[in-house]
């Protein structure tokens, strides 16, 4: 519950700091936040401090995600953007399902230690791809079609 409250703040805060900073890059800057989040989720702390990280880093985790949702006007014209935000949404769910799935195997094969790394990684690995948006909208806007790659690996990442 609590990390979802976080998540509930971290909407209404990341979509103030997109409309002034931009989507690709509120969004970049809240997955490697994410992914400090989750390391210090790694760390024995106080009961207290872990509940107030687990709300931290609720506000960048989810936030990130739906930032790159807003981001797909930047990557697709009008006409590819029902497609590339179902690629967008599509990829996310994926991993939405494949993270935890990741972190069972994980557990059950008494790796669970790496279990708040793998979410850092995934965190770092969303904060590079989102942040490369920029080049494949440079790319892309040429007279050939934007490429869906960018956008929607990004999204299965949180």
């Amino acid at each position: 519950m609590v990390i979802n409250a976080g998540g509930i703040v971290g909407l209404l805060i990341a979509g103030r700091a997109a409309d002034r900073f931009g989507a690709v890059r509120v969004s970049a800057i809240w997955f490697v936040l994410t992914a400090a989040g989750a390391l210090l989720l790694k760390s024995q702390l106080p009961l207290g401090v872990t509940y107030a990280v687990v709300a931290v880093t609720g506000v960048f985790l989810f936030s990130a995600q739906v930032m790159v949702y807003a981001a797909t006007n930047t990557v697709y014209r009008d006409s590819e953007r029902a497609a590339g935000l179902g690629w967008v949404t599509g990829i996310g769910r994926t991993g939405a399902v494949v993270g935890p799935w990741l972190i069972g195997v994980l557990a059950t094969n008494g790796n669970q230690s790496w279990g708040f790394t793998t979410f850092a990684l995934a965190g770092l690995v969303g904060a590079v791809a989102i942040a490369v948006v920029p080049l494949a909208r440079r790319i892309g806007r040429s007279d050939a079609p934007a490429a869906p790659a960018p956008v929607a690996a990004t999204a299965g990442l949180s």
